[in-house]
């Protein structure tokens, strides 16, 4: 099967490679990851002999990255003077590990999963041990890190209804490429019990959490909502409706529920994030077509325009937690559209009430924490959305009972970083 897989690999590189490399050359955009890409990364990696263990992160974007901080800081804690390098596939995860993530000795783009390529990769960093955040299985990767002798182990593993199907599809092969991990460390027992149904060793499958929590809990500090209250020009007596994480297909459900709410509260704000600031200009346009008035948070960064607007669009990257400080009624995106949903509890950790649409399937852990102290409220329509959110704007007490509820099980959830971090280093002195 592996040979199956590396001649379809090796057909779609022929026929895209070329095509890729002309763009980078035409648009310069991807040029600083394309030898890192290809395998060619030994010159980012340090020499220093003293630094071990040496221990090679793979978050591939901007969500993995947030979940893997605070497990790196608790590894630093144990292993002070170890080496971390941190890959990512993504160009907006790349550098926002290069801004977020402290005690890192290099940065790199993942490689190809080629047989060659990873190979080098993995010669030229030379780590004792491979971590990826989440659920990232590349087959050539994993054998080769497995045939060098390198411990490999997966964190915050999480395996969606979605993806399950389509594993499930090719279990004969994702079977023999489970068996390279070490140890696979999920987020709740559905993801335990989906692993072991597509393959992996039950006794290699372990259940301890989602890290991201402890790095949210760490996160909320008043001088965040200062700072965003300060740069958008929002009072504490503003009511503000945010729409975070938005797909296509979402913004018109979004704005059809503020053009509702402000015919009860005139005076409420909205705050668009998409979860891809590419779609900007789609985004301006809708506005446009609403007669609704409309500044970017870039232009009130470089001091352009006042905001004298009712909308504010977020055109820039990581900001979304600081920006749900501010809401009064948060919606959370990827949920109205089969995509799965996007972190629910970024909001509820600042002790705001979310709501979501029905496709959770990727966030069914914070679902359920959410919806549990009744701080979770699933809709299906913008009907849904300014129904109950009218009713809870007319009890500003118990928005703030449960949005408060919803916190503490943020805060009740922690301790996931410690636990994978000293099941890091049972694994890499053999007691895994």
């Amino acid at each position: 099967m592996y040979l199956l897989y590396n001649l379809l690999l090796i057909i779609a590189t022929v026929l895209t490679l070329p095509v890729f490399c002309l763009y980078v050359l035409i648009t310069g955009k991807h040029r600083e990851g394309l030898r890192q890409r290809l395998g060619f990364i030994s010159s980012r990696i340090p020499d220093d002999p003293s630094l071990k263990p040496r221990l090679w992160i793979h978050a591939c974007s901007v969500g993995e990255v947030i979940a893997i901080s605070p497990i790196i800081t608790e590894i630093k804690r144990i292993y002070p003077s170890s080496c971390i390098v941190v890959s990512n596939t993504t160009r907006s995860g790349h550098g926002f590990a290069k801004k977020a993530l402290k005690d890192v000795s290099s940065y790199l783009y993942f490689p190809l999963d080629l047989g060659w390529v990873v190979g080098r990769a993995l010669r030229a960093v030379s780590p004792d041990m491979f971590i990826v955040s989440e659920t990232e299985i590349w087959p050539n990767f994993l054998r080769t890190a497995k045939r060098l002798g390198i411990k490999t182990i997966m964190v915050n593993g999480r395996i969606s209804v979605r993806s399950f199907g389509s594993y499930m599809k090719v279990r004969f092969f994702i079977k023999r490429v489970l068996q390279n991990f070490d140890i696979m460390s999920m987020i709740m027992e559905s993801d335990a019990d989906r692993i072991i149904s597509m393959g992996a060793s039950p006794d290699r499958v372990l259940i301890n959490g989602n890290s991201k929590y402890d790095r949210l809990a760490d996160q909320v500090h008043p001088g965040f909502e200062e700072e965003i209250r300060e740069i958008l020009s929002i009072s504490r007596e503003d009511k503000v409706f945010i729409a975070g994480s938005t797909r296509t297909g979402e913004e018109e459900i979004v704005v059809e529920a503020y053009l509702r709410f402000i015919k009860v509260h005139p005076d409420m704000l909205m705050i668009i994030v998409p979860r891809h600031i590419e779609r900007t200009r789609e985004i301006e346009e809708l506005l446009r077509k609403n007669s609704l008035g409309f500044v970017l948070k870039t232009e009130r960064d470089k001091g352009k325009m006042k905001r004298d607007k009712p909308v504010i669009v977020i055109d820039t990257i990581g900001d979304l937690f600081k920006v749900y400080s501010v809401g009064t009624i948060v919606f959370c995106g990827g949920s109205l559209v089969p995509l799965g949903g996007q972190n629910v509890l970024e909001a509820a950790a600042w002790g705001k009430v979310v709501f979501y649409g029905p496709s959770m399937e990727d966030f069914l852990d914070a679902r359920e924490i959410l919806e549990r102290v009744g701080a979770g409220i699933e809709i299906k329509d913008a009907d849904d959305l300014v129904e109950t959110g009218i009713k809870l704007l007319k009890d500003p007490e118990r928005l703030r009972s449960l949005g408060e509820a919803g916190r503490e099980a943020v805060m009740a959830n922690r301790g996931s970083a410690r636990r994978n971090a000293e099941l890091i280093k049972e694994l890499l002195e053999g007691k895994t």
